[in-house]
């Protein structure tokens, strides 16, 4: 079983449109019925296709990273503004 990376993009209608990680180019469209509600946007993900069925699974630490590091970003953009 294959997975791949992918980070949550936004919900549209009844599908979560996700950018594969990560250079977020390519799109899965996954309907939301099939994802945990923990699951928000800006998470990174692994997907696996499981019997025609997506299993996606949160990957916390990556999404923190991830976050922290646009975290910094913003800083370092605030700061060059004074």
């Amino acid at each position: 079983m294959k997975s791949n990376k992918y980070t949550l993009d936004r919900i549209e209608g009844e599908h979560a449109v996700f950018l594969k990680h990560p250079y977020e180019i390519e799109t899965l469209h996954i309907p939301t019925s099939e994802l945990d509600e923990s699951i928000k946007e800006g998470d990174i993900v692994n997907v696996f296709l499981e019997n025609n069925k997506y299993k996606v699974e949160p990957l916390v630490q990556d999404t923190e990273n991830q976050r922290e590091k646009v975290r910094g970003l913003l800083e370092q953009l605030k700061n060059a503004r004074k």
